[in-house]
């Protein structure tokens, strides 16, 4: 689709529907910006928590201390 068109789709929402696209789509993404960053601080809670039920020390398998490495080791 081209920009043409989907300002022309957003147009026809906004004369028939009386729906303003731009508004929705900028709620949607703040909805899921706050969603996103309160699960990263449950999992850090959680992590917390893991640590030092674990005597903050864990050991973990190679495959996992590498993901995301650029040239990690298959």
């Amino acid at each position: 689709m081209s920009a043409a068109e989907g300002e022309r789709l957003k147009y026809l929402f906004k004369a028939v529907l009386g729906v303003d696209v731009d508004a929705i789509v900028s709620q949607v993404v703040a909805t899921v910006a706050v969603e996103r960053a309160e699960q990263v601080r449950r999992n850090s809670e959680d992590w917390r928590k893991y640590m030092q039920a674990e005597g903050s020390v864990v050991f973990l398998p190679r495959r996992v201390m590498e993901i995301g490495r650029s040239g990690g080791r298959p």
